[in-house]
């Protein structure tokens, strides 16, 4: 009831990384994995630890009384064992349902919620998130995720962030990339190529390439990146 008149000029803005211990590597650090539908996280692990050898990059293991599996998005079979495919959840924390919509078109029969992200869990339980269902896209009949491109680039010491999307090309998908450079780093589009080309198959290497500033990041008005105005970015480039 006090709000309107609490003092609150000693308050100032800060961030939870700024008072963590640095991680000893990228990917150390769990990203956690929620959605609305689930109320924030369903799986994560402790902030101020790194992760277990092995497990970089991961967003840790389920929480509490959450259940996870992961379904075959084209056949809705259970996916092979360690196979990426579309992750159902069901738990206590999970919504009722979703107003205007029959229970039957928001939950599978045995009462999971099909969240349209794409993962793996692996043999220790482990949750690696690879994007979004909408997002995958098929280069020569093969799958390509985004997010999995994203992080192996943004991995590279002169990379500060990396946006990985389809681009038409001749009437196919091409991968192609946006990529912010750490600041004071000068890389080019070659060398960025070959280093990706050492740690990626050859269909998911980015065909097309573009630099540019932190500022010129294009968003949308909710904050979010703006992938269409990604992809106009490169639709003039030469494919490499």
């Amino acid at each position: 009831p006090a709000f309107a008149s609490t003092d609150l000029s000693a308050l100032r803005p800060g961030s939870l990384q700024s008072v963590l211990p640095s991680p000893a590597s990228p990917g150390t650090r769990p990203s956690l994995l929620g959605m609305t539908e689930s109320f924030g996280p369903y799986c994560g692990e402790r902030l101020d630890r790194d992760l277990p050898s092995g497990k970089e990059g991961s967003c840790g293991r389920p929480f509490a009384d959450v259940e996870i599996r992961v379904m075959d998005p084209d056949t809705g079979a259970p996916a092979d064992p360690g196979a990426v495919g579309e992750l159902h959840i069901r738990g206590r924390n999970l919504m009722r349902g979703i107003c205007g919509r029959v229970r039957g078109d928001v939950f599978t029969a045995d009462g999971f919620y099909p969240t349209g992200d794409l993962g793996l869990v692996d043999g220790d339980g482990y949750v690696f998130f690879r994007g979004r269902r909408d997002d995958m896209f098929k280069v020569k009949g093969a799958s390509v995720y985004p997010s999995e491109v994203e992080a192996v680039l943004a991995s590279f010491p002169w990379v500060e962030r990396a946006f990985v999307v389809d681009v038409a090309r001749a009437g196919a998908h091409a991968v192609g990339a946006v990529v912010v450079l750490a600041a004071g780093e000068q890389c080019s589009v070659d060398d960025l190529a070959a280093a990706a080309r050492a740690q990626l198959s050859a269909f998911k290497v980015p065909a097309c390439w573009r630099v540019i500033g932190a500022d010129e990041v294009p968003t949308m008005p909710t904050g979010k990146v703006d992938h269409s105005a990604l992809r106009h970015l490169l639709s003039e480039v030469t494919p490499a």
